[in-house]
């Protein structure tokens, strides 16, 4: 319900209305009292503050809260109620009468402000700063634009957009010693700390004052300050070059030089009240503008209150400058003590003696200096994260502008090209490939290719799409030809080289796109007064659009604003509701009609305010209101307004929305599900136990590392094995630490699983699925720390590399063979390999690291190397992934396919080789839509399809998924719902009985594993094929029967092999179709294929699909001879 405070402020003596003077409205609470309004009385004294108590009902601690008053003039508190109660929420039609002295007559005064030009190297405004505090995160675009579909900037990306920023920082003492912490937007959760603030700051000053602007130059290059709206003489107008020059020490006012300062004299008249931007005006001053050097100046009303800053605990700063005074042994302050106590305002300045300069310190003292000031970011970031229940909002400064790298040089680059028929042409004059992007759209790329002979001249069109794209994106042109580009879209594009470039944001405060850039946090109904400056010289406009706010300008009310090149305005309007509610759901807001059973619903939404040119916001230039609204409803109530708009609960997080990338499409992506309990150790590695609905895993080093996992419930459950492999005689943890082993189920009756190496390296271990126990098995000769295991087709178990270059066969129940040594020109496989069997009997290293080989274990110097397309797909720590695509009849050719990895050109990259073509090659297969640098584990689910996720770090979870069909390659990865938690080194996924894939790892969180998560495929959502019986054995060469009321519609029969998994592969991961000899009533005949090296002697998940390729839960048999 919206209140209105309606009141008048009269003079103490007389009764006369006092005018100018602004009034607060704060409610008393138990700890900290909370602010409400505020506003300014008119002629008569009178004032009125709005609000609703929606949106402050949550931080009353009564039902009926009593509201007290202060009134101040700027920074002088006048009076202040809070010991009478003067408006109660009961009584809204109470009138206000709040008696004060009349304010002083304004006095006029000299105001110091010290500004220092300094740089900030390796500046992204998507990424402004590495080191954060939740909940700000960066590197995201919650948009999800072209190329940022999962709500993140590739780090390409981030790094193109980097630059050298170039700020005015303002300090809190004449000797630049400590700069001032405060936010430009105290409601700005996103905003870093001041040592990465653009601009570097917002000066707040009033009517009647000299600001006396003392600039000192630490960056290489000469700039100078120009100021907009005050009052300034020649000396102070700061433009190269008509300013002026002192004799005394050669210095000038529109060139300061680097090392010099320069002291600007502003006066504020009467007449300038607003707001003022402030800018480098040397020449080639648009360049260093668009590196940040900027600011703005805001004229307040006479009695208008600067904002409330968050300043440094004097007794922090006091020791500093101890220390300080100490090592530079003499008195630092004019004064000559530095003193006990000092409170701050918006124009304090603690004076120091004229030598103490940061610029003139002893060595010892500038160390030290550093050091305090390192601390002094940390401690702002620690306590501007802290939670804070009513943000000020009435003081919000926004700059639209844009930045770039002026040391970018690209080898071409267009203007823009207008949309629906602008042209644009280049001329290539030198043979070689030249690589280009959309400065505006930098998913979009092209080549071109310049060959002597090639045809001339050549044309390429930009399509709408989507995507939007250059068609075609790859061309050959002649020596000396010429490439026109044709716009047929109906946006701005550039054809920008992409060697030597750099990309262009378009930021608000120093930051472009949505999650980076300002997210301004306030309660429905909250006042903000914007200050909006445009400090983007170029020839291009903008303006300035709040969603679902208003305002009163030129008697009629906007909610849009145009702004031309260092145009500013100053504009009010009230954060929206959240939601619109009925009769009915209003009055349920008040005290006497609050339904029984009603409780408080805490609701959150985000509007939007940018520049309405399209490519301007969607290339940076947007940020976010973001509402908080609190709500009584009944559970009914909730169901209904749920059904009817949906209910924006508010998780007090600031992650980036989950939502579907498709909205209108069917979704087929399947659901992830979190799994109750803690799993207490890593999923590092997983084996799936062959006949149980069990899962084995362990990760990193102690006594009981590893855990089972328990699928036979719906919820699952956690428990022990019954020893570990420590428990083994004359082993302790140091002597059987399996993290980073290999392993590998075998064929036995019970499914026994091989599991050896690690940091013990030659160490082995068999685990038995039935009595989960640890048995200790013969050594190995060398020591195979991340090697690979996989089973032959003779059932014996083979190990390759890791800490040696050879291969060991292992025979359950008799041991380990001689190491088979393998060619020198192999040994870059040295680490996890991806080995497959192939069948033939050979194996195939599919990398990941090139070039790949096809050898014979009986004749390994004959190895055969096969190029890949992108190179080495990890730089360590084996990234990426890789699968063998499911065998299938009658060929049964082995199709290997190899994925991400951290190389640039690994990380979106799939590529494939048929091992059964007369001459093999690695192809190309459709990208990735997002980038996965990390560890991830490409899965075979039942129908064929390939299975990836996790492996993207830096966002708010664990990504979109994504799922490939080899059967349909040309519709690429289709993306499916994120995980909820990242997935990255040391994570595993392993395909679970039913068709469901298991997910968990690291990185942890708070020094725990996360929880592990389930992913159902979309054919969970279907009616699966029922398997009524099948053989528990299955030997080569023969037929079996399969029992099911499905066969008339059962199209396939598959065989997965249990998988053990660990790094991104699954070194058992192996897929089989078996033929369909006949259909009977209710009874499929199969034909088992004698080539023993197609399945490899074990157990393996039988699935029968049908016509729709949706398949059964699976079910154990053991393949064997």
């Amino acid at each position: 319900m919206q209140y209105d405070i309606r009141g008048q402020v009269v003079n103490l003596l007389t009764g006369d209305g006092i005018s100018g003077v602004r009034i607060e409205a704060w409610d008393k609470d138990f700890v900290l009292d909370d602010y409400l309004g505020s506003a300014s009385t008119v002629t008569d004294g009178s004032f009125s503050i709005r609000f609703d108590d929606s949106a402050f009902r949550d931080i009353f601690f009564d039902t009926w809260p009593d509201l007290y008053f202060k009134v101040y003039c700027y920074n002088e508190l006048l009076v202040s109620t809070e010991n009478s109660v003067l408006w109660n929420i009961r009584y809204p039609q109470t009138s206000v009468t709040i008696k004060a002295n009349n304010p002083k007559p304004l006095s006029c005064s000299e105001r110091h402000i010290y500004l220092k030009i300094e740089r900030i190297e390796h500046y992204s405004p998507v990424r402004p700063q590495e080191k954060v505090v939740p909940p700000v995160q960066y590197g995201r675009d919650c948009m999800r634009g072209d190329g940022h579909e999962n709500g993140l900037i590739p780090q390409a990306e981030i790094d193109a957009r980097s630059l050298t920023a170039v700020v005015y920082r303002e300090y809190l003492d004449s000797g630049y010693l400590i700069p001032k912490p405060e936010k430009l937007i105290a409601a700005d959760i996103n905003e870093p700390a001041y040592t990465h603030r653009v601009p570097g700051t917002v000066i707040y000053t009033r009517p009647c004052q000299r600001l006396k602007i003392h600039v000192w130059n630490t960056d290489d290059v000469p700039h100078s300050l120009h100021m907009h709206g005050l009052r300034y003489g020649i000396d102070s107008d700061g433009s190269w070059p008509f300013g002026t020059e002192a004799t005394h020490h050669g210095g000038r006012s529109d060139a300061i030089c680097p090392g010099q300062t320069w002291i600007y004299t502003f006066d504020v008249p009467d007449n300038a009240l607003g707001a003022w931007p402030f800018h480098d005006h040397t020449y080639h001053h648009d360049i260093k503008i668009d590196q940040g050097l900027f600011g703005g100046v805001v004229v307040l009303g006479s009695c208008d209150r600067p904002p409330r800053r968050f300043w440094f605990p004097w007794e922090l700063l006091r020791s500093i400058y101890l220390d300080i005074e100490q090592l530079e042994r003499s008195p630092i302050f004019v004064d000559k003590r530095v003193p006990e106590l000092l409170e701050f305002n918006e124009e304090t300045v603690i004076p120091l003696v004229p030598h103490i300069h940061a610029q003139r310190l002893k060595d010892e003292a500038r160390l030290i200096l550093k050091q305090r000031l390192d601390f002094l970011e940390e401690f702002t970031l620690k306590e501007l994260a802290l939670p804070r229940r009513i943000i000020n909002t009435d003081h919000v400064p926004v700059f639209f502008h844009v930045m770039s790298n002026p040391e970018a040089k690209p080898v071409f680059d267009t203007d823009d090209i207008e949309e629906l028929g602008g042209e644009a042409e280049i001329v290539f004059d030198t043979v070689g490939d030249y690589d280009y992007f959309c400065r505006h759209h930098p998913e979009m790329t092209g080549v071109v290719h310049v060959v002597p002979g090639g045809p001339d001249p050549v044309s390429v069109t930009i399509v709408q799409g989507p995507p939007m794209v250059f068609s075609p994106d790859e061309i050959i042109v002649g020596v000396g030809g010429t490439v026109k580009w044709i716009n047929n879209s109906n946006a701005h594009h550039t054809v920008t080289s992409t060697q030597g470039a750099s990309m262009t944001t378009h930021c608000i405060n120093g930051r472009g796109f949505t999650g980076n850039t300002p997210t301004i946090v306030g309660r429905s109904g909250q006042r903000i007064r914007w200050y909006v400056f445009n400090l983007d010289t170029s020839p291009t406009w903008h303006n300035f659009h709040p969603h679902a706010m208003r305002w009163k300008f030129g008697g009629e009310y906007l909610d849009v604003r145009s702004l031309g090149p260092a145009e500013s305005f100053i504009v009010e309007s009230e954060i929206p509701p959240v939601l619109l509610l009925t009769a009915e759901e209003e009055k349920a807001q008040l005290p006497e009609h609050r339904p029984p059973g009603a409780t408080l619903h805490q609701l959150k939404a985000d509007f939007l305010f940018h520049c309405h040119v399209h490519h301007h916001m969607m290339n940076g230039m947007v940020g976010l209101v973001r509402a908080r609204q609190s709500l009584w409803l009944t559970e009914e109530m909730a169901h209904e307004i749920s059904h009817r708009t949906g209910l924006p609960l508010d998780d007090g997080s600031n992650a980036c929305p989950d939502v579907d990338p498709h909205p209108c499409h069917g979704h087929g992506g399947g659901r992830w599900e979190e799994i109750p309990g803690a799993p207490e150790v890593a999923f590092m590695h997983s084996v799936l136990l062959p006949n149980t609905q069990r899962v084995l895993y362990w990760g990193y080093t102690r006594a009981d590392q590893s855990r089972v996992w328990d699928y036979s419930t719906p919820a699952g459950s956690y428990m022990l094995p019954a020893n570990q492999p420590a428990d083994s005689p004359g082993l302790d943890i140091n002597t059987s630490n399996l993290w980073s082993a290999e392993h590998t189920v075998l064929d036995t009756a019970a499914g026994t699983v091989l599991i050896h190496g690690g940091f013990s390296p030659d160490k082995a271990f068999t685990f038995d699925p039935v009595s989960l126990t640890w048995t200790r098995v013969a050594d190995t000769a060398g020591d195979r720390f991340y090697a690979t295991t996989l089973t032959l087709g003779d059932g014996r178990a083979a190990t390759l590399y890791g800490n040696v270059k050879t291969i060991e066969i292992y025979t359950h129940g008799v041991g380990w063979a001689a190491p088979i040594v393998m060619p020198v020109g192999m040994n870059h496989h040295q680490y996890y390999p991806w080995t497959y069997l192939l069948p033939d009997g050979r194996l195939f290293i599919a990398g990941p690291h090139d070039p790949t080989h096809r050898v014979n274990l009986a004749a390994p110097g004959a190895a055969e190397a096969f190029a890949t397309i992108n190179g080495d797909r990890s730089t360590g720590g084996e990234k990426g992934s890789s699968v063998l695509f499911i065998l299938r009849p009658p060929a049964y050719q082995p199709i290997a396919c190899s994925m991400g990895g951290n190389p640039a050109a690994a990380q979106k990259t799939v590529e494939m080789i048929n091992l059964s073509a007369v001459a093999p090659a690695w192809t190309a297969l459709p990208d990735f839509n997002v980038p996965r640098a990390e560890q991830f584990t490409a899965t075979l689910l039942p129908d064929g399809r390939v299975f990836v996720a996790g492996g993207v770090s830096g966002g708010p979870d664990g990504d979109v998924c994504e799922i490939f069909d080899p059967r349909n390659p040309g519709a690429g990865w289709v993306m499916g719902p994120a995980m909820k938690y990242v997935r990255t080194y040391h994570s595993s996924f392993i395909l679970l009985a039913d068709g469901s894939v298991l997910a968990g790892g690291d990185p942890q969180s708070g020094g725990a594993p996360t929880p592990h998560e389930r992913f159902f495929p979309d054919y969970f959502d279907m009616l699966r094929p029922v398997i009524a019986n099948a053989p528990a054995t299955i030997n080569y060469g023969t037929s079996f029967n399969i029992t099911t009321p499905n066969a008339a519609d059962i199209t396939e029969v598959v065989l997965l092999r249990a998988g053990t998994v660990t790094h991104g592969f699954n070194m058992s991961q192996r897929g089989l179709e078996c033929m369909v000899s006949a259909i009977g009533a209710g009874v499929l005949t199969v034909d088992m294929p004698a080539n023993e090296n197609l399945a490899p002697p074990g157990w393996y998940l039988l699935f029968i699909l049908n016509a729709n390729r949706v398949p059964s839960t699976g079910r154990w048999v053991r393949v064997t001879a």
